[in-house]
């Protein structure tokens, strides 16, 4: 292999090659780029590490408006044999909530038979309410709504524990 190496700008030392040479010793002849990149790995390092602790602040940041969101689970009417119950996701926060999940009990006797604006599964006597495709994201100062209907047997108990997210009550 023949290489022909000549300065052309910068700070490296000027080599010249015309006879044939290793690829081992053409790394070896550039040794003195060496110490160009050591000092561009420190910096790379440097600003890696500043990347590192700016993201880190930034990932802490849509925590703290999570805290912004709420729900609400009513029910509107009652009857011997069954009832209707409504809900509404709030979004006060200042960033879109996606993907809200919507958790409560209900007492034995009671259960959901459908639901609308969301998604439900059971398991046992817990229910969790998923959103459907239109209502996925609430933006800003949104709401998301939808309704419960359920059937009883016996006498009618509200459904109890529900949290938002599994962290915030609804009231």
């Amino acid at each position: 292999m023949t290489v022909s190496v000549q300065q052309r700008s910068g700070s490296f030392p000027a080599m010249r090659w015309s006879e044939p040479v290793s690829s081992t010793l053409a790394l070896a002849a550039m040794a003195g780029l060496n110490s160009h990149v050591k000092r561009w790995r420190t910096a790379l390092h440097v600003g890696v590490s500043v990347l590192t602790v700016a993201t880190g602040g930034l990932a802490v940041a849509p925590a703290a408006h999570a805290a912004a969101a709420a729900a609400r689970l009513s029910v509107t009417s009652t009857w011997q044999t069954g009832f209707i119950a409504r809900f509404v996701i709030v979004n006060s926060g200042r960033v879109p909530l996606s993907d809200w999940k919507l958790e409560f009990d209900l007492p034995m006797g009671e259960s959901v038979s459908h639901t609308w604006s969301s998604n439900f599964t059971r398991y046992g006597t817990h229910y969790v309410l998923t959103p459907a495709n239109w209502n996925r994201i609430v933006e800003p100062g949104g709401t998301a709504t939808g309704g419960i209907r359920g059937v009883l047997s016996g006498s009618y108990v509200p459904p109890m524990n529900c949290v938002l997210n599994g962290l915030y009550p609804c009231s």
